[in-house]
């Protein structure tokens, strides 16, 4: 592992007495490619002290409903079996994570985190930190594994765009290409800590939860890493040639990998190791190579780059560029053709098809093609009655709807939509100096009809 990866937070003094070492996974819900689960091992060999690995599940996340936490469940359920196997004891614990987890570090040598990004999950760990500063004995480490470059080594600031990030990531990645194998534990006994549930039964844990179950569990996307390495397989083998061309909504050329990686089920790194292999192996065209690496590298950390070092990443007035925030503010009190409410949007009932179409398959699916996903916000933006307002409703919708909602891809993603990692285009009515999208452009680019057709299916 890269040295940069790991963050040493606190030294701690051995003692005899201590029983286990633990990692808490929260972030990077996955065995394989994960980094801080392969340090936590290492750590637990030095001490020769067994494993622990704590998941912590808050059923008050926000925004979080039964479909997120359905798909987390599946994948969390397969980590367990996997762990089991390996001799790492599973412990799942219902709370507040960074609470929950103090119950089990009284007997701990070492605390391993992964590292997070979104303002809330760096909260947790502050917090608990704060809170373990007076424990003499306890070792705390921190690690970056969803990254292929920590985001901290990327860039020490909020980057502009695409354009600003580009050269610095393509400077560093090869020497992050960092993860060989998992080791093995040493001291393999298992160690006597309940679990509140042994996660035997996700739809009879998930009908128990206090959660919202207003938005069912997706029958068409199953949670969890052989999920995840699957459909990348068959991406690679059967779609990728086509690569170059899903920018339509009509085709069906996507990976699929958003949602894995939102809820660190796959690693971004292993999903770059296996384009290598392909593309050494003859299976990759080098056009689909770059496409893709364009999206996983830069784009993909360009926006955790952004939710890390902008605070207000999920608030209006914050959120994006003062260029943006001059243009919009001259076309408040454009007249708009058309004015929707929150129920007609999300029961797409609007004049326009596409619109539709996509918001159907968003709700019934939680999954919404990348193209569409900017028509339907550029739609919302012309049919809300204030830019904040759009702003607010595009985000409340994102985060209910979509399994890959909240995470630093669909804030960025978002506030792209206002201008953001963006530049000023020729002003128009209402939409300023943003970027317009229009149905002609769809109908003129894509097959869209057909997309309309297939959503007509669900």
């Amino acid at each position: 592992m890269n040295k940069n990866r790991l963050l040493h937070l606190k030294d701690g003094k051995t003692n005899q007495n201590k029983k286990y070492v633990v990692y808490w996974m929260q972030q990077s819900q996955r065995v394989h490619y994960n980094h801080a689960l392969n340090h936590a091992i290492k750590v637990a060999n030095l001490y020769q002290l067994p494993l622990v690995c704590f998941f912590g599940l808050d059923d008050t996340y926000k925004d979080a409903n039964e479909r997120s936490y359905a798909f987390m469940l599946d994948g969390l359920k397969e980590v367990k079996e996997i762990l089991t196997k390996l001799d790492i004891t599973f412990v799942l614990r219902f709370g507040k994570p960074q609470e929950v987890v103090m119950d089990v570090l009284n007997d701990a040598q070492a605390l391993i985190m992964d590292r997070a990004y979104l303002k809330i999950q760096r909260a947790w760990r502050k917090d608990l930190f704060h809170k373990l500063t007076d424990n003499e004995d306890l070792l705390i480490d921190m690690v970056d594994t969803d990254l292929i470059v920590p985001v901290h080594i990327a860039s020490d600031k909020s980057e502009y765009g695409a354009y600003t990030i580009r050269p610095k990531i393509k400077r560093l990645y090869e020497s992050f290409r960092d993860f060989k194998k998992l080791s093995i534990i040493d001291n393999k006994k298992l160690v006597d800590i309940i679990s509140d549930d042994d996660l035997s039964n996700i739809d009879d844990l998930i009908q128990k939860m206090d959660i919202d179950h207003s938005v069912p569990k997706s029958s068409y996307y199953h949670g969890g890493y052989q999920a995840a390495s699957h459909l990348f397989s068959t991406f690679i083998q059967e779609k990728s040639d086509h690569y170059p061309e899903s920018s339509d909504p009509s085709t069906n050329y996507t990976s699929l990998m958003s949602m894995y990686l939102h809820f660190g089920q796959i690693s971004s790194l292993e999903l770059l190791e296996r384009l290598y292999l392909a593309l050494e192996q003859g299976q990759l065209k080098g056009e689909t190579f770059d496409q893709y690496i364009e999206q996983l590298l830069i784009r993909r950390e360009l926006a955790f780059n952004y939710v890390f070092y902008r605070q207000g990443y999920d608030v209006f007035e914050t959120m994006t560029e003062n260029w943006a925030y001059q243009s919009m503010n001259a076309h408040e009190f454009d007249h708009k053709d058309y004015l929707y409410d929150l129920e007609t949007l999300e029961s797409y009932q609007t004049h326009d098809i596409y619109f539709n179409a996509a918001m159907k398959q968003m709700v019934k699916t939680g999954y919404m093609h990348n193209y569409m996903r900017m028509y339907w916000a550029k739609k919302i933006i012309e049919w809300s009655p204030s830019f904040k307002k759009a702003y607010e409703t595009t985000l409340y919708l994102n985060n209910k709807y979509f399994i890959d909602g909240r995470d630093p891809n669909s804030y960025a993603g978002v506030a792209w939509c206002f201008g953001k990692h963006d530049r000023a285009w020729t002003e128009r009515k209402i939409f300023g100096k943003l970027r317009y999208m229009n149905d002609k452009g769809l109908e003129r680019k894509f097959n869209i009809k057909q997309y309309v057709q297939d959503m007509d299916q669900l």
